[in-house]
């Protein structure tokens, strides 16, 4: 059954102008060719994933993006995030021929189902093997925001500004390499250098992967197989919640975090990735 959540952690900013594609391009690690081509074929309101970066690659906002039309564009990022993605959007303008402003239009997510009508499939769930998708006008809530809230961590997909603050990961931490999230193949943007040598050179230590434990988890809390640590809780919802593992240290041991056991979930998205990575070990 499909159900609808509010998500009042999420806001929306609008770009405007002729401008909007090549100044998201420098700034943002989506594919913006992408969307690019769909506008010229007369496609409007697909979503897009991508992030804004800082300059040592660290992620302050993700975002999905969606063109509404040939020069205009709405990015969906985390409320917390939004006023100083304002400023720096704001900043590195210049002569971009580009308005940005803020909509306060509510975000809407619907899962678990086929998607209503006007609501726009997000492509993670595509890759993630689910169906869910947004929209951003008024909508009649059939679940609360922690229905969501486990659906998508049963997924393995993180939220940021809800799970981790920003600057606290890089991209690939949270596997936004493997949300399709980062074009590799386009010009330099903010970020752009670490995020391309960890992916190039195989130096991913880490990965956001799924937790449920017998107890309640506490946020920050070590993940440890006897004493050793292999990672922390990075969000913890209850009994689930998300661990950045260390990929050189997973193991079939039994890992445990604040006394309780815990066990950490390899979505089948994920899996190959993490394969890689102890078979490079």
């Amino acid at each position: 059954m499909t159900e609808i959540a509010r998500l009042p952690h999420r806001a929306l900013i609008r770009i405007t102008g002729p401008d909007w594609a090549a100044f998201l391009k420098g700034l943002c690690t989506a594919h913006i060719d992408r969307i690019t081509a769909e506008v010229a074929d007369g496609r409007m309101g697909t979503l897009h994933y991508g992030a804004f970066l800082r300059p040592q690659g660290k992620m302050y906002a993700d975002c999905l993006l969606m063109a509404k039309g040939s020069e205009d564009i709405w990015l969906d990022v985390p409320l917390s995030a939004r006023p100083e993605l304002l400023a720096k959007l704001n900043m590195y303008k210049l002569r971009a021929h580009v308005t940005i402003e803020a909509l306060e239009q509510p975000v809407f997510v619907a899962f678990g189902g086929d998607l209503p009508e006007g609501f726009a499939d997000d492509p993670r769930g595509v890759i993630a093997g689910d169906t869910f998708g947004f929209a951003y006008d008024t909508r009649t809530a059939t679940a609360d925001e922690g229905a969501w809230t486990a659906f998508r961590v049963g997924l393995g997909i993180a939220s940021a500004g809800e799970d981790f603050d920003a600057d606290a990961l890089y991209a690939i931490d949270a596997n936004l390499d493997l949300l399709d999230a980062i074009d590799f193949h386009k010009g330099c943007y903010v970020g752009q250098e670490l995020t391309s040598r960890m992916k190039r050179r195989g130096q991913i230590k880490n990965r956001l992967l799924p937790l449920t434990s017998a107890g309640d988890l506490e946020k920050g809390a070590e993940i440890l197989v006897a004493e050793r640590k292999i990672g922390e809780v990075a969000a913890a919802y209850g009994r689930i919640g998300l661990g950045l593992m260390r990929l050189d240290r997973m193991t079939n041991a039994d890992p445990h975090s604040s006394d309780h056991p815990v066990v950490v979930a390899v979505p089948a998205w994920i899996a190959p990735h993490i394969q890689s990575a102890e078979d490079a070990s």
